[in-house]
C-alpha cells in the first residue's frame, strides 16, 4: 500500500496534477505535530524525536498535509537508520530569508557514492541495513518535489560526530 501511494504521488507530482493547499502555518507547531503523529514509529525503532533550539514565531506558507508528509519521510529514515536508544533531534533556524527545519539522526552516515543520486526515484543506498530495514526508495524523491513545490529547497550534510542531518527550507512569510 505504501509503494502504491508514493508511485501515485510521484506520479501526480510529475504530472502536475497535485494540488496544493497552502496556508500561513507555525514551523513549530509543525515539528510538534509531525512528532506526534510518528512516535510510535520511532518507538518502533527503539529512538525518541526530540525537539531542541527555542520555539519560535517562524511561519511559512505552505500545505499542512504535504509538509507532514516530508516530515513523517524525514523522521522515518531517521528512526530506521539510528541505532535503538537513541535521540532524533529536530530543530529550527532562520536562513535568510527563509525557515529551515532540521531533522539530525546518529546513523551510519550517506555513503559517498550514493550522495548524487539521494533525491532520485526508487534509490536506495545498496547496504544491507536498508534492505532490512524497507521502504520503497520513493520517500526523498517525494520530499523534493513536494518542497520544490513550496518555494523552497532540501538537502543534506552530514553530522559532526557521526550522522546525517536532512533539511529542508521554505521562505519565512512576513507576519
Amino acid at each position: 500500500l505504501d509503494l502504491i501511494n508514493d508511485i501515485l504521488d510521484i506520479e501526480k507530482i510529475e504530472s502536475g496534477k497535485l494540488t496544493l493547499v497552502p496556508e500561513v502555518m507555525p514551523v513549530d507547531e509543525l515539528v510538534r505535530e509531525s512528532m506526534v503523529l510518528n512516535k510510535a514509529f520511532g518507538e518502533r525503532f527503539k529512538v525518541r524525536f526530540q525537539s531542541h533550539g527555542e520555539a519560535s514565531e517562524r511561519r511559512v506558507h505552505a500545505d499542512r498535509k504535504r509538509l507532514l508528509q516530508v516530515m513523517t519521510n524525514l523522521l522515518s529514515n531517521a528512526a530506521k537508520f539510528s541505532p535503538e536508544g537513541g535521540v532524533v533531534q529536530i530543530s529550527t533556524a532562520d536562513v535568510g530569508p527563509n525557515a529551515r527545519v532540521s531533522v539530525h539522526d546518529r546513523g551510519s552516515g550517506i555513503p559517498e557514492a550514493f550522495r548524487g543520486r539521494i533525491f532520485g526515484r526508487f534509490t536506495q543506498a545498496d547496504s544491507t541495513a536498508t534492505r532490512q530495514k524497507g521502504g520503497t526508495g520513493l520517500g526523498l524523491a517525494i520530499c523534493k518535489r513536494l518542497v520544490e513545490l513550496m518555494h523552497g529547497r532540501i538537502g543534506f550534510d552530514d553530522r559532526p560526530g557521526g550522522g546525517t542531518t536532512f533539511w529542508f527550507e521554505l521562505p519565512r512569510h512576513a507576519t
